[in-house]
């Protein structure tokens, strides 16, 4: 068996959730693509977990990101799915709060002490302003928006993703470093075929 094999082919570049990425991007309001992505994870649920646990480092970006971030008491992880990389997170974190919008992953998630599994819309997460001190997502939707508000000053953001450029809703560092505003900072790196980012808020 190869230890490392190739990645999968998910067709990112034409894959609906690369579409409805962008157009979020460009309009956070378009609800019609909200729904499109929510419905095509409800119905991704079934065989998520099965899916994913084939894929070699599905969560290696996450393991090796968190290796960077700084001691926090608690994290927010959005885009959880059925909590591919929450056990991950709650292993270096002492409380974690796990938000997906599609209860059809939520209903199928694993078990993981230490976590508080919330339904939520990475649109309007039911956080207040300026409180978290760690946000993880990975293969997650980019709402920068959002992010800015609920994290802290000096707050950080761990965005992975398991294929690089290969993921659907793969959005480049360089561009979410620009939409999250002036004053952040960044570092990243590759781990197996993923690629984690640690952006840093303005005001530590």
């Amino acid at each position: 068996m190869e230890e490392n094999p190739q990645p999968p082919d998910l067709k990112a570049d034409d894959h609906p959730s690369r579409r409805y990425q962008e157009r979020l991007l460009r309009d956070p309001g378009d609800h019609e693509a909200w729904q499109g992505l929510r419905r095509s994870y409800d119905r991704m649920a079934e065989d998520w977990r099965e899916w994913t646990e084939d894929q070699h480092g599905y969560d290696l970006a996450v393991c090796e990101g968190l290796r960077r971030v700084r001691p926090a008491e608690w994290a927010v992880e959005i885009c959880c799915g059925t909590g591919e990389a929450t056990a991950a997170i709650a292993g270096a974190v002492p409380a974690v709060v796990a938000c997906d919008l599609s209860l059809e992953m939520l209903r199928r998630r694993v078990d993981v002490p230490g976590v508080r599994w919330v339904a939520a819309d990475v649109r309007s997460l039911p956080l207040g302003t300026g409180r978290v001190p760690l946000v993880v997502s990975l293969n997650g939707v980019f709402h920068p928006t959002e992010i800015v508000r609920v994290i802290r000053p000096g707050g950080q953001l761990l965005w992975c993703t398991s294929f690089r450029s290969g993921t659907p809703l793969y959005v480049p560092p360089e561009r979410m470093h620009r939409l999250l505003g002036e004053g952040w900072t960044a570092e990243g790196g590759h781990a197996g075929h993923g690629e984690w980012t640690l952006f840093t808020a303005p005001g530590a």
